[in-house]
């Protein structure tokens, strides 16, 4: 995604390994490179999770960035179909200090025609620790997936500690490949 102020990468992985689809592994690689710093911050997480036919489970999180790394546990929900996907995850930090988070990814995709669709995504993610609120991410995207390939309009929104006033905000475009 190009936006006005960084350039942000992500690659996304989710693999079942059982065919009722309980146990599974989302992954994910991101990259921010801020155009006037050049400066470039890199997180990478690794989610292990067991579903139940409810759709709640357990989580097993291993994240590494370039300012912390840390295990996380929690209860996640999730559900998907073929124009819908939710997955929330609360998160505690497994450490000496209190930390805890809640990520969620919502994704709507209705079909317009046997080769288009509608594509929107919202990415939601709230850390907080002793002190209070640590940090917030909104990812938002809107546009169009032709067999595969989605494109459109993004924003990605960012606050960091108590701080709502200084929100970070970067407009642009996206455009990514569905494997």
């Amino acid at each position: 995604m190009p936006g006005t102020e960084r350039l942000f990468i992500d690659a996304q992985y989710l693999k079942f390994f059982d065919q009722n689809k309980h146990w599974s592994l989302f992954s994910r690689s991101r990259a921010t490179a801020e155009y006037d710093r050049q400066q470039t911050d890199v997180f990478t997480g690794a989610y292990l999770n067991y579903t139940t036919a409810s759709g709640f489970g357990g989580t097993v999180l291993g994240r590494i960035s370039n300012t912390t790394s840390g295990v996380d546990v929690g209860l996640h929900f999730f559900k998907a179909n073929k124009a819908f996907m939710i997955y929330a995850l609360p998160a505690i930090n497994i450490g000496d200090e209190l930390a805890y988070s809640w990520f969620s990814i919502l994704r709507y995709t209705p079909r317009l025609s046997t080769q288009w669709k509608i594509y929107t995504s919202l990415e939601l993610f709230s850390a907080f620790n002793e002190a209070g609120h640590a940090a917030s991410v909104q990812r938002i995207r809107a546009g169009a997936d032709r067999q595969g390939w989605q494109f459109g309009l993004a924003i990605n929104l960012g606050q960091v500690g108590g701080d709502f006033e200084n929100i970070n905000t970067n407009p642009g475009l996206f455009i990514q490949r569905v494997f």
